[in-house]
């Protein structure tokens, strides 16, 4: 018995994302968010699962990029993802980093405010607090036309850490606060 084909005219793939992502970003790249641990395993009840989180940088000094999480089951359940599960997990998060970052979207056509809505917050549940804090900021900056080099200069003087990096996120949710009143 043949594999069920996914068919979804409206469907961008990961491949001509990462094709827009390079036309729109030259000098951006896709990398793990953590260079030194780019993916982990993660069990839950009797399921196992590669976990890859993946950040897309726009420019080499991105101090906000788009940061996408992806879950491949191991062993994978079908000839196409098993054997390729890490491949494929990474595949999804670069994806997904892209999207993020604002730099494309998962279907063609124009979206509304509430398919936004929907999936923000669906992308949301999937990320840690400092990374959602942040990808807020970044929404926040990118809404009002706001240097995110200086928003970052600003959180290093302040809290002595990179906001990059940081897994602070009540520092962020401060700084993001400040923002927002600001306005």
């Amino acid at each position: 018995m043949g594999e069920k084909k996914f068919e979804n005219n409206d469907y961008v793939e990961v491949a001509e994302r990462i094709r827009d992502f390079r036309q729109q970003y030259p000098n951006g790249a896709l990398r793990p968010v953590d260079p030194a641990t780019p993916y982990r395993i993660e069990t839950i009840g009797d399921k196992t699962f590669i976990v890859y989180t993946a950040a897309a940088y726009r420019t080499a000094d991105d101090v906000l990029p788009g940061i996408g999480v992806a879950w491949e089951a191991f062993p994978g359940k079908t000839s196409f993802t098993r054997d390729s599960e890490l491949m494929n997990a990474e595949t999804s998060a670069w994806g997904r980093a892209i999207v993020a970052a604002l730099a494309a979207d998962t279907k063609r056509g124009v979206a509304s405010a509430d398919e936004v809505r929907a999936r923000t917050a669906r992308a949301a549940a999937q990320l840690p607090p400092a990374d959602f804090a942040r990808a807020e900021l970044m929404r926040l900056c990118n809404a009002r036309g706001i240097d995110p080099n200086k928003v970052a200069a600003e959180f290093r003087s302040e809290h002595g850490a990179e906001l990059k990096t940081t897994t602070d996120h009540a520092a962020i949710e401060k700084l993001l606060a400040q923002y927002r009143e600001a306005a």
